[in-house]
């Protein structure tokens, strides 16, 4: 029993000591390399990847505070407008005070709508080059897959909407020879009357705390 123990240990060092190990590391050299290169690979698109996110990020931060820096000064133009509008309207007649409202609106754009839409177009002609990246931007960002990125969407486009909300109202108020008795003039009308300048500052600070959030979130995940 011990022969034949000490004959299989002779047998298996022979084996070992008989196998040319110069030949199977040379053969092994290019499977362990292949797998070096795999896992630094996958590394490298992982830190391309958190790259390219970290730069998509950073550039949404950057559109939606250009794009926020020049909203004010065509929300205070719309104000003055619709301060413009009530100026006009004939308080001292009877009646309802929405017709009274109405009347007061088109003496307003009748008398200084083509002038203060003028001035209106020139302030969205500036901000129109923001709005476009911003919205560009946000479409592209579709392409990462952010956890949350949604509701990111929805906060550019509200905040985008004011501009196209602020481009209705110029292109009504300098129209000054519509036909106002016409149903569908008077109710374009009247909806470019609701706008609230107040609302839209609001909302403006709302959806921009909500896309900070998501940025913020989106770095947190990218970096740990």
């Amino acid at each position: 029993m011990r022969k034949l123990m000490c004959d299989a240990l002779v047998w298996s060092f022979d084996a070992i000591t008989s196998i040319s190990w110069l030949e199977v590391i040379k053969a092994l050299a290019p499977v362990a390399t292949a797998v070096i290169a795999f896992f630094a690979l996958k590394n490298w698109q992982r830190q391309d990847k958190a790259k390219r996110e970290a730069e998509f990020l950073d550039a949404l931060i950057e559109a939606t505070h250009t794009y926020i820096a020049e909203t004010p000064k065509p929300i205070t133009l719309l104000e003055m407008a619709k301060i413009g509008m009530k100026s006009h309207a004939p308080t001292w007649e009877s009646g309802d005070e929405a017709d009274k409202a109405v009347k007061g609106a088109i003496a307003y754009i009748q008398s200084n709508g083509e002038q203060d839409a003028k001035r209106l177009l020139g302030v969205l002609e500036t901000v129109q080059p923001a709005t476009i990246k911003l919205r560009s931007l946000t479409a592209k960002g579709q392409v990462f897959n952010f956890d949350g990125y949604a509701k990111c969407q929805n906060a550019v486009a509200a905040l985008t909407w004011h501009f196209d909300r602020i481009e209705a109202f110029m292109a009504m108020i300098g129209s000054p020879t519509l036909n106002w008795e016409n149903p569908e003039v008077l109710q374009n009308l009247k909806d470019v009357m609701a706008i609230d300048p107040d609302e839209m500052r609001k909302s403006v600070q709302d959806n921009n705390v909500v896309i900070i959030e998501f940025a913020s979130g989106a770095y947190k995940r990218i970096y740990g």
